[in-house]
């Protein structure tokens, strides 16, 4: 059984730093915690700009229950660092800027996303994102231009 293709994630929001960590306790005696940049793109989208499930979910080009998971689990990993006194790293992540991406609609109102070839990271990815296919009316969801 092979497990699920992972999706890249629409990201419009970059943290200004790469750590956030106690005041006066140096970053080389901190455990550290690590928020991916897709997690951080959903924190922002519910909790500071007050968006809901569904809208949040649909700005990122993902499902409502794979945003849910990616806000559960960046939640999870901010409270554990504020209580145990761990530095928080922002990096990585399988996502996709705003700015490379044209947003349009597909009959059944879905979102279809169309993406510059030469944005894409890989020959691996570029046939992962070629896969992947509209529940509603069955096109790809996403295509090169």
């Amino acid at each position: 059984m092979c497990a699920r293709p992972v999706i890249d994630k629409i990201v419009n929001t970059l943290p200004l730093y790469v750590y956030y960590k106690p005041q006066g306790i140096p970053l080389e005696s901190l455990k550290e915690e690590t928020l991916n940049l897709e997690e951080i793109e959903a924190l922002n989208l519910k909790d500071n700009q007050g968006l809901d499930q569904k809208s949040s979910a649909e700005k990122m080009g993902i499902s409502r229950s794979t945003f849910q998971r990616l806000l559960k689990t960046a939640r999870k990993k901010i409270i554990c660092s504020l209580v145990e006194g761990k530095a928080i790293k922002f990096e990585g992540g399988n996502y996709i800027q705003n700015e490379e991406i044209k947003k349009t609609k597909c009959l059944k109102g879905s979102f279809h996303f169309r993406i510059k070839k030469n944005d894409i990271k890989g020959k691996e990815q570029e046939h992962k994102i070629s896969k992947i296919k509209c529940p509603k009316c069955g096109k790809r969801l996403i295509d090169f231009i």
